[in-house]
């Protein structure tokens, strides 16, 4: 099989929903109460914008003109404050491998990419948020040498 990874374009933006809506789905299934279900999950203007920053990327792998892998990446920086030690950082927004494709190592290397952008754009790290109840994307990145930085927690005192 032909996996071609690749600098994506704003000509992907169509192929790219279908995977982008599977991995909103595993949310939506994970987190109903912070996820809406919904048939249009990546808005034509954040892509836009992400195609045409120099400091974001987004990357597929192709498999028969299909896109069956996705990562979208941004640089940012710590905020400007005394308290802060200031650095540049790369922050992978979104991450996506079809199922049907998973464990042939394609995460593995969209995963590499992301790493070497990183390294590309001067950035000291990449970074991510990964929700608890997805424990197989937490094994995979753990699988890549990440570890937990902090912790986002949550008490509902409703519903």
């Amino acid at each position: 099989m032909e996996f071609v990874l690749r600098e994506a374009t704003l000509d992907d933006y169509e192929k790219i929903k279908p995977i982008h809506k599977e991995v909103h789905d595993l949310h939506v299934s994970g987190r109903p109460d912070r996820y809406n279900a919904t048939e249009h999950t990546l808005d034509m203007d954040y892509y836009k914008g992400l195609i045409m920053n120099d400091d974001a990327r987004v990357f597929v792998i192709d498999h028969k003109d299909v896109i069956i892998a996705f990562t979208f990446l941004r640089k940012n920086e710590s905020p400007d404050r005394e308290t802060v030690v200031k650095k540049d950082y790369v922050f992978m927004e979104d991450f996506g491998v079809n199922e049907k494709y998973r464990e042939k190592g394609l995460g593995k290397r969209m995963f590499t990419k992301a790493v070497e952008f990183t390294k590309e754009i001067g950035a000291e790290s990449l970074e991510l948020g990964v929700w608890e109840f997805n424990s197989t994307a937490i094994q995979f990145y753990e699988s890549m040498g990440m570890k937990t930085q902090a912790r986002k927690m949550e008490i509902k005192v409703h519903g």
